[in-house]
């Protein structure tokens, strides 16, 4: 089980890293990829699916020595993991297959990206909240805390590569959207 815990931290700590070397730098740009055959897109996916497949697998194997704990840890964190994973599958549908890994396939404004430039960011992030909730072990915490990482990253990543495709139709949609969460009439978070 502590092979899990290792692998899943190193990957999803070089998948941080090479996300701030794409965001900060003009290094390498990891994210989005430019297409199934590129080096990218063979470095980020493995990363990404095996960091987050594999803190799922960790979290599932603890799982049970958190079942025998306080009963408030699964009433806090069940519903933000299912919720999370619920959203997360419905604006995977909203934007599209091809949108969802990377591709220009057109600007999605409506559903739930009226609300959000990145629903399922937002609600992927909820997801890993849960998790760490419910297991709420110190290793957990790191591993979602990574994971949670990981999609705060990607949208910082992604923004100027939408800019560059979608030029001022993504700047008036960045303009009236927040890049996470709006509530009640007022942005969340501060950077743009």
């Amino acid at each position: 089980m502590q092979l899990v815990f290792f692998i899943a931290a190193g990957l999803l700590a070089a998948l941080n890293a090479l996300l701030l070397l794409t965001i900060y730098t003009n290094v390498l740009k990891l994210w989005p990829t430019p297409g199934k055959g590129s080096w990218q897109n063979f470095v980020f996916w493995p990363l990404f699916r095996g960091g987050l497949g594999l803190t799922l697998l960790y979290a599932a194997l603890s799982a049970p020595a958190a079942l025998n704990e306080h009963w408030a840890w699964m009433l806090v964190g069940a519903p933000l993991m299912l919720v999370g994973l619920a959203v997360t599958i419905y604006a995977y549908f909203d934007l599209g297959i091809d949108n969802t890994y990377g591709s220009d396939g057109g600007l999605v404004t409506g559903g739930l990206y009226a609300y959000s430039r990145n629903p399922q960011y937002v609600a992927s992030i909820a997801g890993f909240l849960g998790v760490a909730v419910f297991v709420h072990t110190p290793e957990m915490l790191l591993l979602c805390g990574l994971a949670i990482l990981v999609y705060s990253l990607m949208p910082l990543a992604e923004e100027p590569w939408l800019s560059k495709v979608y030029g001022e139709a993504f700047a008036r949609y960045r303009a009236r959207t927040p890049r996470f969460i709006r509530i009640t009439g007022r942005r969340v978070e501060s950077m743009q």
